[in-house]
């Protein structure tokens, strides 16, 4: 469940929305507009721009199984980079959502979801492609590569090494819901 930020006009902010992007300014006289305005059309006119959003993927056009199922792929802005959040369900029927801030300058952070322990760097790799890398402590490692495609589609290859030495590959076509 997501529970949506609110500001009060009269705590002095001000909240204006645009597709996907959310911008929330202090709201310091006449020309706050305007500097909604310049965020707005900075963050439209970013690489990732046309990957803010809420993607599902397309089960009959991906490939690859795994014990994990991708159910949602949401990515939104960030002031330091985007927030890449996964919704996941098992093969048993257990839900969970792993949510990280990818910083792009590829420096390894400290990272920890149910899968993995470790450090994450991520990188834009060009204008199409973020690269992500999960160095686990147990010595696995998962690689993630997101491609847009197309307008309304992403492409998310997944390769996964375990410390024993066994490799998984998957590649899912996200559709922009």
């Amino acid at each position: 469940m997501r529970i949506p930020l609110v500001f009060n006009l009269v705590q002095g902010y001000e909240t204006v929305s645009y597709g996907q992007r959310l911008i929330v300014s202090r709201f310091l006289g006449h020309d706050s507009n305007m500097r909604a305005v310049m965020l707005i059309a900075l963050a439209a006119a970013s690489p990732a721009g046309g990957a803010f959003g809420v993607w599902k993927p397309n089960e009959a056009r991906s490939t690859g199984g795994g014990g994990r199922r991708i159910v949602t792929l949401r990515i939104e802005p960030h002031a330091s980079g985007e927030v890449f959040t996964l919704d996941t369900q098992t093969s048993d029927g257990r839900a969970s959502t792993s949510s990280t801030i990818l910083y792009f300058d590829g420096k390894p952070r400290d990272f920890r979801d149910s899968v993995c322990s470790g450090t994450q760097s991520s990188r834009r790799v060009d204008g199409r492609t973020v690269e992500i890398l999960r160095e686990c402590a147990d010595g696995a490692q998962i690689r993630l590569v997101r491609r847009a495609a197309q307008p309304g589609v992403l492409i998310l290859e997944m390769t996964e090494r375990q410390r024993d030495g066994r490799h998984s590959e998957r590649r899912l076509v996200m559709e922009r819901q």
